[in-house]
């Protein structure tokens, strides 16, 4: 699977949320509310979605949810391009057992605090701030050559991208603190 929707960004670590924040006002972007996210990521026994580079994933968001397929990335300069399908369901649940009959388990459960900032153009990128248990990024989402401009207008130079994912950025992280649990969740 090649065609379809494609998700493009860049993601990098936040050091000063306020200075960021400050930085896409004067760019004319307007601060959404935060949203309180659980994400759930699947796969079957033998692990072959993680294992082709894919992703299975039920996000919920104020009981609502949203099914997710990811196809593999590709990278040119930090910024992650895939194929992204995606649809809203209304029962999380329903659709999680649904997928378990199908042989898809849960296999690591993450959360975050997602900020949206949108401009009124169109053409300009998404930018998303997450608040997580390893600290605060933020993801630019757009057109690649979008997305390259508004992180130079902002002052992140591309040798900040990152490539991992959360479920990549949290297992570097266990293998630094063997302590951590499997998921990352918030201290309850």
């Amino acid at each position: 699977m090649t065609a379809g929707p494609l998700e493009i960004e860049a993601k990098f670590r936040i050091e000063g949320r306020g200075i960021l924040e400050e930085r896409l006002r004067a760019l004319g972007a307007t601060q959404g509310e935060v949203e309180a996210e659980s994400n759930l990521l699947l796969d079957d026994d033998e692990m072959s979605l993680r294992v082709s580079g894919r992703a299975l994933r039920v996000r919920t968001v104020d009981g609502l949810g949203l099914l997710t397929f990811k196809g593999p990335a590709s990278f040119e300069g930090g910024i992650k391009s895939r194929l992204e399908l995606e649809s809203g369901v209304d029962d999380p649940g329903a659709v999680l057992a649904l997928l378990e009959a199908l042989g898809y388990r849960p296999r690591f459960r993450y959360e975050k605090r997602r900020t949206t900032w949108r401009f009124e153009d169109p053409a300009r990128p998404l930018v998303v701030l997450d608040e997580t248990p390893l600290g605060l990024f933020a993801e630019i989402e757009g057109g690649e050559d979008a997305v390259r401009a508004l992180a130079a207008e902002i002052g992140v130079p591309e040798s900040e991208f990152l490539c991992a994912s959360y479920w990549g950025l949290w297992q570097a992280a266990r293998e630094a603190d063997p302590a951590l649990p499997h998921d990352m969740l918030f201290p309850r």
